[in-house]
């Protein structure tokens, strides 16, 4: 069978040739943006171009692209491209939407499909322009399939864009750590006991720092590049700075005891990532039960906290810093949850699409999938 040609585009910032020199450099977890690349065996795999521009023009189009919520000219750059693939990959709504309005532009029989995966799209769509809506709906309904992370996400996207397929594809990342010390080897003091990471808007920290001023003996370190985290701060117990790169990611999930994931209500499985890095760590885990995360950690170990509630995220951190609370990187395979698997989703989604098939079960389980779909283990 010929293997499918497949065009995987991605924001601007996120050029392949740049990203490998990141992660040589060690700042990032992954070769390629979300581990794309390991569908390279299965198909044939083509990347998005981030074309050079004045930076004059730079500003132009990122301005464009605040404004419409989708890059367009980065896209439009990348419509022949484009035209040469039998499915389109994409991470983004910033990314989809732009190529479906490409799309719309080219011949018909160059026409990709479209996997359009989206994030964010659904926790900001009720506050969109009616326009922009209306503009924004029937890009949808004229993708393949749309992919997001929760079934909360996938029932908000039916419930206001309906009759067309959207699937939930649970989402797995690299560990951000080798073979991993036991917590507290590193010596008394050394590190934090406790571990908050993460960059997303959805991110509560004001909920984590009135939990931890409930805990006035406990250390802490919130490693986030996020303006709102420094309001965790306590001098001498809880510092907040982003983690330098992957080898100081790998050191604090070596060296913490628990991992805290504050969350607020969302509809994207917000947290989804570090919760997957701190089982990949073995440590034990404290999450908000917000947004569907509840799928990624269920079975394990992980500790639950409804929102907005201070005082029980205080309890359950407190409690997970007793013995027996680790979670493991057996939990990630368990559950699915390895970057193999999440890659593995896309290629069997792409499958179905290019044999018009029905989409199989396998895409939206939360079990080990990679095999079935031939990618290495």
């Amino acid at each position: 069978m010929t293997r499918p040609r497949i065009v995987v585009h991605l924001a601007h910032e996120q050029d392949p040739v740049a990203w490998r020199a990141r992660y040589a450099a060690g700042e990032t977890l992954d070769r390629t943006p979300y581990g794309y690349d390991l569908a390279a065996g299965t198909v044939d795999l083509a990347w998005s171009v981030s074309h050079r521009e004045r930076p004059s023009v730079a500003r132009v189009r990122r301005a464009l692209a605040a404004r419409l919520g989708t890059d367009v000219v980065h896209a439009w750059r990348n419509r022949a491209l484009l035209g040469s693939a039998d499915v389109v990959w994409t991470h983004t709504e910033r990314e989809h939407l732009a190529v479906g309005l490409v799309r719309a532009t080219l011949p018909r029989r160059r026409r990709p499909a479209v996997l359009a995966q989206s994030v964010w799209l659904w926790d900001r769509w009720d506050d969109l322009g009616r326009a922009r809506r209306r503009l924004f709906a029937a890009v949808l309904r004229g993708h393949a399939v749309e992919a997001v992370h929760s079934d909360v996400n996938r029932r908000v996207a039916l419930d206001r864009v309906p009759g067309r397929r959207v699937v939930l594809v649970p989402f797995g990342t690299a560990p951000a750590t080798g073979e991993v010390p036991a917590a507290g080897t590193d010596g008394p003091g050394t590190t934090p006991e406790v571990l908050a990471v993460g960059n997303d808007r959805d991110r509560d920290w004001d909920v984590l720092r009135a939990a931890l001023d409930l805990l006035p003996g406990v250390t802490a370190r919130v490693a986030s590049r996020s303006a709102a985290a420094a309001r965790v701060a306590v001098p001498g117990r809880v510092d907040v700075a982003p983690a330098t790169g992957r080898a100081e990611l790998a050191r604090l999930y070596a060296g913490c005891r628990v991992v805290v994931v504050p969350l607020r209500e969302n509809r994207h499985a917000s947290g989804a990532t570090a919760c997957v890095e701190a089982m990949a760590a073995g440590r034990a885990l404290v999450v908000t039960d917000a947004g569907g995360v509840r799928d990624y950690v269920a079975g394990t170990r992980a500790r639950l906290v409804a929102p907005h509630d201070a005082a029980a995220l205080a309890e359950a951190v407190r409690r997970a810093l007793g013995p027996g609370e680790a979670t493991s990187a057996a939990d990630v395979r368990a559950r699915g949850l390895r970057q193999e698997d999440y890659v593995a989703r896309y290629v069997l989604l792409t499958r179905a699409l290019v044999a018009q098939a029905e989409i199989p079960a396998a895409v939206s389980s939360f079990e080990p999938v990679a095999e079935e779909a031939g990618l290495a283990p």
